[in-house]
């Protein structure tokens, strides 16, 4: 599948034609250990089902499904992961966080990743061509979406000097370390110093924005992963009481009331990423299957939010966006 093919998904056509469906007779188990809890994770869940379902796997018939939330809580994963795979799935499902700590506990079972940032970093693939491990799935260039964050919050504040960017504490040092080096050399591309806060759970949310505050950051950039997806609420009141500008790459963001996304369409991809599990299923190693990268990102722009904050949205943005909240 190119780039192309990544594309059209992500523009509706979901469905795999000339694929086989699954062995008859023969009962799959897929478990998923999501970071989130189960009703901000509903809309994925339910397209990743649906995407089960394109290939032939229905829950009861010929699919054992589980499924353990993590409910935002780092500290719950290993737990979770281990009661997991003692279920001996066939194959096991987790965003890039949750599959590091999979990982570490199996080399043997699959584990397919519906959305991951940059998993060459992560230590999960060694390559997005040739994986060479029990991983692979969907990614996303997390520097590549950083750029483009940086250059929209500067159209929209351009005398801005200091950018705040909240990064995902619960990640490794190492990768943590190097996503930090990219903002800084992005940053400094652009002539904007950064400070960066890595957070884990809501507290560590309002010590930073305490901080951005007396900093006076004049822009924020949120980084997507499962663990600040569940934290988007807490986000978006913070940023949108300091009356700061601020960008995330996950739709939720601006439908929750953040000024800014700019990212993959992630129920596409959650649904898309059934595929993976098709063809493991049906006996591909995923240390041969190649990592896709998404070939299409959406800009949904919160025009209510820009209204309350204050925000004249240049028109540079405005005809890019995809999708406008009114």
């Amino acid at each position: 599948m190119n780039r192309r093919d990544i594309l059209r998904i992500g523009g509706g056509l979901l469905a795999w034609p000339g694929l086989a469906d699954a062995q008859p007779g023969r009962r799959y188990r897929v478990a998923w250990l999501v970071m989130g809890d189960e009703a901000r994770a509903k809309h994925s869940v339910d397209a990743f089902v649906a995407g089960l379902r394109d290939h032939g796997y229905v829950a009861g018939k010929n699919l054992e499904w589980h499924i353990r939330f993590a409910d935002g809580d780092a500290s719950r994963v290993a737990g979770l992961a281990d009661e997991l795979i003692a279920l001996k799935p066939d194959v096991l499902i987790g965003v890039e966080e949750v599959a590091g700590t999979m990982k570490a506990k199996t080399a043997t079972i699959p584990i397919v990743l519906p959305a991951s940032s940059d998993p060459v970093a992560a230590g999960l693939v060694q390559s997005l061509a040739r994986p060479n491990t029990n991983v692979t799935g969907l990614a996303y260039q997390w520097d590549e979406l950083f750029v483009k964050h940086t250059e929209m919050l500067i159209e929209i504040v351009p005398r801005m000097t200091l950018l705040a960017y909240l990064a995902d504490g619960t990640f490794p040092p190492p990768v943590q370390e190097r996503f930090e080096r990219l903002a800084d050399a992005t940053a400094s591309a652009k002539n904007v110093s950064i400070v960066t806060f890595p957070v884990r759970n809501a507290d560590d949310v309002r010590q930073a924005l305490a901080e951005v505050k007396a900093r006076r950051a004049q822009g924020l950039v949120v980084w997507t992963t499962g663990t600040m997806i569940t934290l988007f609420g807490e986000i978006v009141s913070g940023v949108n009481r300091l009356r700061l500008p601020t960008i995330s790459g996950a739709a939720a963001f601006a439908d929750g009331g953040g000024l800014l996304s700019h990212g993959p369409n992630f129920f596409a991809s959650f649904r898309y990423a059934a595929k993976f599990v098709d063809r493991i299923l049906k006996g591909a190693k995923p240390a041969e299957l190649p990592v896709e990268q998404y070939g299409k990102f959406e800009l949904v722009l919160n025009l209510r939010t820009a209204r309350e904050l204050g925000l004249k949205i240049p028109q540079s943005i405005l005809v890019r966006a995809d999708r406008v909240i009114e």
